[in-house]
């Protein structure tokens, strides 16, 4: 078979030719639009209009390998219009999710207070079990000490 003729699952995993390109958030768009056009056509307004939708592509957490196959081949044949929806769409999702991640976040780290509070608290109850079992220990050797004195005073 020809390169040109290859079919998505060609390459050597099976998976298809989208999944030999790595997400990673640090890597820029035009870094993911130069991958990408080894395997993809690439259309011109993608690369000058939305320039950050390839990436948008491979970090979104919500497509599968085969979801990607799918919008990277057929890309090309999209209007502008839609690639601004589609592109809209991921960001939108983008921004959900950066707004979930705080929101675990600060919900995680108020259980964390809470039960730091209450680890705080069985410490101190524990601290003052322990002070009253010792105020306990003192009181019985001081009667046991002013029982002598005085059975030491009486003999005199």
């Amino acid at each position: 078979m020809a390169d040109d003729q290859k079919t998505p699952q060609d390459d050597k995993t099976g998976k298809g030719k989208s999944s030999l390109i790595k997400a990673d958030p640090s890597r820029s768009n035009e870094d993911y639009i130069k991958e990408a056009e080894k395997y993809y056509i690439i259309p011109k307004l993608v690369r000058d209009v939305f320039p950050d939708l390839v990436k948008l592509i491979f970090e979104t957490e919500s497509m599968d390998i085969d979801e990607r196959e799918y919008w990277l081949q057929i890309l090309p044949i999209m209007t502008e219009d839609q690639i601004k929806k589609f592109r809209d769409i991921l960001v939108n999702e983008k921004d959900q999710l950066k707004k979930l991640d705080k929101e675990y976040e600060s919900e995680m780290s108020s259980l964390e207070n809470k039960h730091q509070k209450v680890l705080n608290e069985e410490e101190i109850r524990r601290n003052r079990e322990e002070l009253k079992s010792k105020e306990d220990a003192a009181e019985v050797t001081e009667a046991k000490t002013e029982e002598e004195l005085l059975k030491q005073l009486g003999n005199l």
